[in-house]
This record gives C-alpha cells, structure tokens and sequence, in this order.
C-alpha cells in the first residue's frame, strides 16, 4: 500500500475587529470564522485612547518571548495606544499614548525601537502637537524596553503615514503614507545604540498609502494605494542595491481593488486582504482569499489582517 498523503500545511491569519476591539486568529483553511473557530484572542482595554484596534504584527523577542505588536486610533482629545503584548500572558508589557491617529506599529529587531506610524495631526492634551509621521520610542539599552513617553520619541514628519515594515534582510525600515514609499536606514551611536533614522530609498505615487507588508512568497513588498485616482490598487515592488544605493524597483500595479486596508500573503503564494466597501466604510465582515474560502465572521468589522508569524520577511 502506498503511503498516506501528507497533511496540507495550515497557516494562521491574524485580524483586528473593530467591532468587539479584538484581536482575533484564525485559520486559513477555515471559512466560518465563529468564536469556535477562533484561535487566539485578546482584547484591547477599556478607555478612549484604545477605540478603534488599527494593526498588529507578532514579533519574537528576547525578553518576552513571541510579543504582538498592536496600535489603536483612539480619539482626537485624547489620542492612540501603541502597545506590545505578550502572547502567552496577553499582558500589556509596554504601552504609550500616541497623537495623529496611530494605524501601524513596528519592532527593530536587536535594536527594540518600537516605531508608530500616525496619520495626521490630532489634538492631544487640550493643543495641536506633530502626527502624520513617525515617532519612534528607543530603548536605553538594546532589546530593552523603551519609555512610554511621546515627547520623548523621535519624530519624523511623513504626512498621511499608515503602514511600517522592517526587513531585516537589508537593516532598512519601510513606511508608506501620503504620495511616497520610503526606506529608512537605522542610524547608531558610538555605542551600537539607535539613536533615529535616515532617508535611503524613496518612489512616489499619486494618493495616500493604506497597507505596506512584506511578500513572504518572494523578496518583494505590497503596499496599496486608497482612493479612486489613477495609482489607486495593490502594487508590488522590490528593494534592491542598485550599486551605490538603494532603490525601490519593478513596480506593478497587480490589483485595482480601490479601498483595500491590508493586503498580505502566505508561503504558499496565496494572497488575501481586507477590502473596505466605499470610502466612508473602512471595515468589512470577510476576508478575502485568492485561493478561495474567504473568512467570513457575522458582525465583524475587520481592518487589518496579518500572517500570524514571527518572520520579519
């Protein structure tokens, strides 16, 4: 008798649901997303600055072992949550409030420099302060935990910022926001700690970016355009030594998907993404799946979804 087929390899996707402000994971392979079927849970906190879960991303790290990452918009008076979470606890191991209406958050590896990216500018403690960048919280000591303190981050303007992403194969950390894709090199001290970044790479297009992740199928990046205009989709693109520098290249345009919120894919090459309904609505109740089998929750309100892995890229 011949052997018995191997098992298809199953892999989990992470969402955020702005409906009961969880996070929520799921299985690829399983279209009815019920709580039955979900297999990681963990609720933001009560409190303004918490509405509206906007990202995650699980990370490995040395002190807290697998960590997620997560932002939340919160409110104009009293700003976002940037925050990591340790997976087995589902404590809040490190937290801070972050004006201009956070939407993604990133770990440096080694480094334990939490970066958030923020839309705009929003009032914060009764004033205006600067969103619609980065504001990166550093740590005293590498892979430590960073203070909690906005005004002691550093910032760097980048208007309409949405989505953060370090690949760890070049040490450069991507941001997309309004008309630009960047990449970012992390600048150090005498003493091999980070002290900020500085401007490697950058291509424009024309409308505000929404998503920006690695394809864990290939060496390339997606990031997707929001809006109606002529660059509005899902685009791919490459980072590349270009002899002297570094440059964004080979970039495509492989959706026309106008109001998609994430965008991602699995080993396998499977795509999927969060594709909001009209400009108004950035939420759906389905995720979809190029392999077929969307995941479908009843009620929910997804933004975001992720590959549920600790792979950078």
């Amino acid at each position: 008798a011949g052997a018995e087929p191997a098992a298809a390899a199953e892999y989990l996707v992470g969402t955020v649901e702005q409906a009961t402000n969880d996070v929520l994971v799921f299985s690829h392979s399983n279209t009815t997303w019920s709580d039955g079927n979900v297999r990681w849970r963990w609720s933001a906190p009560s409190g303004s600055t918490w509405t509206n879960l906007s990202d995650l991303k699980r990370r490995p790290t040395a002190a807290w072992g697998d960590v997620v990452l997560v932002t939340a918009s919160g409110t104009a008076s009293a700003g976002g949550k940037a925050a990591m979470v340790d997976q087995s606890s589902k404590s809040v191991v490190w937290s801070a409030t972050v004006p201009g209406n956070p939407h993604a958050v990133e770990r440096i590896k080694d480094y334990g420099a939490i970066v958030v990216a923020s839309s705009r500018a929003r009032q914060y403690s009764g004033s205006f302060v600067d969103g619609g960048g980065l504001s990166i919280f550093i740590p005293s000591t590498n892979g430590g935990k960073p203070g909690t303190s906005y005004s002691g981050s550093v910032k760097y303007g980048f208007e309409g910022a949405h989505g953060v992403v370090y690949d760890t194969s070049t040490g450069l950390l991507l941001a997309v926001g309004k008309n630009e894709l960047r990449a970012y090199r992390i600048v150090t001290n005498s003493t091999g700690r980070m002290t900020g970044l500085s401007l490697a790479a950058r291509t424009t297009f024309s409308g505000t970016g929404h998503d920006l992740q690695p394809d864990y199928a290939s060496n390339k990046f997606f990031y997707t355009v929001g809006g109606t205009g002529a660059d509005a989709g899902v685009w791919e693109v490459s980072l590349v030594w270009a002899g002297s520098s570094w440059a964004f290249t080979g970039k495509r345009k492989i959706s026309t998907r106008t109001y998609v919120k994430a965008y991602g894919s699995l080993p396998t090459g499977a795509r999927f993404w969060v594709d909001a309904p009209s400009s108004s609505t950035w939420w759906t109740n389905t995720v979809g799946f190029s392999s077929g089998g969307n995941g479908y929750r009843s009620g929910a309100k997804f933004y975001k979804a992720r590959y549920w892995t600790t792979a950078f890229v």
